[in-house]
C-alpha cells in the first residue's frame, strides 16, 4: 500500500467525514505508521480526536480494513502528518462482502444527476454501501432537508449504463471542498434494485482496485 500511494480511507464520526490519505511511512521498529493529511481540515481534526480509527484501503484488487490506535500529529519530511501505531492484525475481503467503499474523487468519476421540483442539479457520489446507505455532495447553495424524498436520480458512470435510484436524505452537512470552496454532504438511503446496486459496489471496487 505504502510503495504503491493507495488511497487510504476512514469513516469518522459515525459516517459525516470521510477522511482520505495515503501511507507516508511504516515502521515495524517503532511500531509505528505515518499517514499524509487530508487535504479537508476538519478531516483531519476529527481523526485526530479519536482513540482509534478503522480505515480501508483498495490494493491490488483486493480490499484490506484494519484498526489503528494513538493517532497524534507530526512532522513527515517538513510537512504535517499523522502517526498512529501499527495495527495487529489486517482483514482481507472479497469485494462482494465489504462493508463500506468510500469513493476519493478524482479516480472514480462518479455524477448523480438529481430533479427535485423545478430544481435540477448534479451531485457527486462520494461513498455506497450494499446496504443501500450512500452520500452525495453538491453546491452549498442548494438546500435540501432531512427527511426529503428524491425521486428518479441517476447516477451515472463513463463505463456502464446510469441507474436509476430514489434517495431519502437521511443528514445533511457542510463540508469544505478540497480547493477550499463550501459544499454540502448529503447522507442518504439509496432505493433501487439490488442488482443495481451491486453492479455499482463491483464497479467502484475494480476502479478503486485498479
Amino acid at each position: 500500500m505504502h510503495a504503491d500511494g493507495d488511497a487510504v480511507t476512514a469513516s469518522i464520526e459515525s459516517g459525516e467525514v470521510l477522511f482520505v490519505s495515503r501511507l507516508l511511512q511504516v515502521d515495524p521498529a517503532q511500531n509505528a505508521m505515518a499517514l499524509a493529511f487530508s487535504e479537508e481540515k476538519h478531516a483531519n481534526s476529527a481523526l485526530l480526536a479519536e482513540r482509534a480509527v478503522t480505515f480501508r484501503c483498495n490494493h491490488r484488487g483486493v480490499h484490506y480494513e484494519f484498526t489503528a490506535g494513538n493517532p497524534h500529529e507530526i512532522q513527515h519530511a517538513g510537512t504535517p502528518a499523522i502517526r498512529l501505531a501499527l495495527p495487529p492484525a489486517m482483514l482481507a475481503l472479497q469485494r462482494r462482502t465489504q462493508a463500506r467503499t468510500p469513493v476519493p474523487p478524482p479516480r472514480v468519476p462518479l455524477r448523480c444527476e438529481i430533479s427535485l421540483g423545478a430544481l435540477s442539479f448534479d451531485a457527486a457520489v462520494v461513498d455506497i454501501s450494499p446496504s443501500g446507505m450512500g452520500a452525495v455532495v453538491y453546491e452549498a447553495s442548494i438546500r435540501i432537508d432531512p427527511g426529503t424524498r428524491i425521486e428518479r436520480a441517476r447516477i451515472l458512470h463513463p463505463q456502464r449504463a446510469p441507474v436509476t435510484v430514489d434517495l431519502e436524505v437521511r443528514h445533511v452537512s457542510r463540508i469544505l471542498l478540497p480547493d477550499g470552496r463550501p459544499a454540502q454532504r448529503a447522507g442518504c438511503r439509496l432505493f433501487a434494485a439490488a442488482g443495481d446496486i451491486e453492479d455499482l459496489i463491483r464497479l467502484f471496487l475494480t476502479e478503486l482496485g485498479a
